[in-house]
């Protein structure tokens, strides 16, 4: 975490005084409400702009050329509406000073995120939880750990909460405007509530992708890629490819050859991928010289919060190592396509629900041949699930945690029960306590009260909760490379591709018939057909598998001081038993034990982490 911003907002100028001051700050406004952007950010990642009393900041990677950025920022003056400048293309946070008004906006993926407390009679802002715990010296927050555990992320997310008490969060599409020193956060953004044709969904995604990445090629100059032979990053690199060659450079693209990298096919598929373009500079990495995963957890630095993602850290600078070796100014990542591209099985029940039951009855037949199950049991599911309310299904949700009637996913085989729903079911494992289940379905129950759902279907509220759930993430990812000095983005993630994506209908995002459908007739005109033959996607619990066989002794070592057993929210008695299976090649209860482990390691580099954002002697 080396680049971060940070700023002050108070109705009292004499507080000035006692403010901290952030170590490796530019101050890019002062006064009242001092501004600053703090560690290594490139040129192209800060932008300001100023009129009168008005001060504008965008930091991370903005697309809009900057004359017409200049025209907007007055237009937006005028109208006193500031939202409008979220609606450009690329990733970014965006700043604004009005006289005594602050304004800061996060992203619609939640990759540029902030948070904020109060401080003496002020409130402090960043794009980092980390410096206001350091700051305000707070805990933990039990209740956002205990949901983590059990995958349950957006009703904590959507009230506010962090990882540390007393540090509030804002949600992705939403906006915190200060006014007088009082904090209040508001929405700014939505899902398309209406969809386009599907020729016009395309249309626009073609549009959203091409502008994201040749812009980025045109910001940055010299950029890298993923190329691991699946459809997401292959479409970035050969646009990247396409657009650098017209300029006579190369473009670096890097290929892990893991074991189930090789099963699956994918190395085939990037092989074929990077043979396409003559500019394209392929690194292939051997699996002998590829880290496993789980080597290295006592090198995984401390990130904002926790991800499974950290388990994968050796192969993570690995990557970034070789990046930087070819002088790249971007990194492009593929991960995000899934999430965006695609939709949650729930639209099902939309169809159903719509009464279009020639197509309900259609999809319902064409998942159970995918899925390999009875038809009957996904249309008997639909139909229960759109006779309930988000509210309502909340409630059932509280019930079954609180009966103990809630299986964990990880527990049992994952049914349609468990797959078409308003959102992520709890998921919970037998090393949970009675007090880490209490806490979720307290919070659950807290949440159902004023609890609204994104959009009316609950299979567009699903895809919008999913994005946010995966955005996180994918910062933590960001993060990790942050680490390394290496710039890591998710084009897949930018405000406007989530847009272009939702708005196509959700059984034309997703359908049984035809893979990534959204994609690939977007880009037909654009890229090779030959890379739009494959129907298949890459699976690694492979990997996974034999990287965690490889380093379970540094696992259980790290697990006989666990700070989650001290706080009472884990048995360690039965997550001792759970390991076990694992040694003996059970799998079943690895998802769940991936994202304990990745809390117990967060955990305990929080726990050794010093004074990193503040100069010392700044804080009071």
């Amino acid at each position: 975490m080396k680049r971060w911003f940070c700023g002050f907002s108070s109705s009292n100028n004499s507080e000035l005084k006692k403010l901290p001051q952030p170590q490796d700050g530019q101050i890019l406004w002062e006064g009242a409400n001092p501004f600053w952007a703090c560690g290594n950010w490139a040129k192209q990642q800060i932008m300001t702009l100023f009129e009168g009393s008005v001060s504008l900041a965008i930091v991370g990677t903005c697309l809009e050329p900057y004359e017409s950025l200049v025209e907007l920022f007055h237009n937006a003056i005028r109208s006193k509406d500031y939202s409008r400048l979220m609606r450009l293309p690329g990733s970014y946070n965006l700043i604004v000073q009005d006289e005594n008004d602050t304004y800061i906006f996060t992203d619609v993926a939640g990759l540029r995120s902030v948070f904020y407390t109060e401080y003496d009679s002020g409130i402090v802002y960043s794009s980092l939880g980390m410096p206001l715990k350091e700051l305000i010296n707070s805990e933990v927050d039990t209740v956002w750990i205990s949901t983590f555990l059990m995958g349950v992320t957006i009703p904590s997310l959507l009230q506010n909460r962090s990882p540390y008490c007393d540090v509030k969060s804002v949600p992705p599409g939403c906006y915190l405007q200060i006014t007088s020193g009082k904090p209040k956060c508001k929405r700014y953004w939505n899902p398309p509530q209406k969809y386009s044709s599907f020729s016009e969904a395309t249309e626009n995604l073609r549009q959203q992708l091409l502008t994201a990445i040749e812009g980025r090629v045109s910001l940055y100059g010299n950029i890298s890629s993923d190329l691991s032979g699946g459809f997401d990053s292959t479409s970035l690199a050969l646009i990247a490819a396409k657009n650098l060659a017209k300029k006579g450079q190369k473009l670096h693209t890097v290929t892990m050859k893991t074991v189930s990298a090789i099963e699956t096919e994918d190395i085939k598929w990037a092989e074929h991928a990077a043979s396409l373009y003559n500019n394209i500079s392929p690194v292939m990495v051997e699996t002998a010289n590829l880290p496993a995963e789980y080597s290295d957890l006592d090198k995984i630095p401390l990130t904002d919060a926790p991800s499974p993602s950290m388990m994968a850290i050796g192969q993570i600078s690995y990557l970034m190592n070789i990046v930087k070796s070819t002088k790249s100014q971007l990194h492009m990542n593929g991960s995000g396509g899934d999430e965006v591209l695609g939709c949650s099985l729930s639209y099902v029940a939309d169809l159903l629900k719509s009464l279009q039951i020639k197509k309900f009855l259609q999809h319902s037949y064409g998942w159970s041949r995918v899925s390999l199950c009875s038809p009957l049991n996904i249309i008997s599911n639909a139909c229960k699930l759109s006779l309930v309310s988000y509210r309502q299904w909340l409630l059932q949700q509280t019930r079954k945690l609180t009966t103990g009637k809630l299986l964990s996913k990880s527990l049992i085989n994952e049914s349609w029960k468990d797959i078409m729903g308003w959102d992520v079911v709890p998921q919970v494992a037998n090393w949970h306590t009675k007090e880490t289940i209490d806490l979720v379905a307290k919070e659950l129950q807290q949440w159902r009260k004023v609890a609204k759902p994104f959009a009316k279907p609950c299979g567009q509220h699903e895809s919008t909760s999913v994005i946010y759930a995966s955005g996180m993430l994918a910062k933590v990812v960001q993060q990790l490379a942050d680490s390394c000095d290496a710039n890591l983005e998710f084009p897949f993630f930018d405000s406007l591709v989530i847009e272009a994506c939702l708005s196509a209908k959700p059984e034309e995002r997703k359908t049984p018939f035809t893979y990534k459908r959204l994609l690939s007739k977007a880009l037909q005109d654009d890229l090779p057909n030959s890379i739009f033959i494959r129907n298949t996607k890459g699976e690694y619990t492979r990997d996974e598998f034999s990287g965690r066989k490889e380093h379970f002794a540094a696992i259980e070592e790290l697990l006989q001081s666990s700070i989650l057993v001290e706080m009472g929210l884990i048995d360690i008695k039965d997550l001792n038993a759970a390991m076990q299976q694992i040694r003996m090649g059970f799998d079943t209860v690895c998802a769940s034990f991936n994202q304990t482990l990745a809390v117990e390691i967060w955990l305990q580099r929080l726990m050794n982490a010093g004074n990193n954002f503040w100069i010392k002697g700044n804080l009071s």
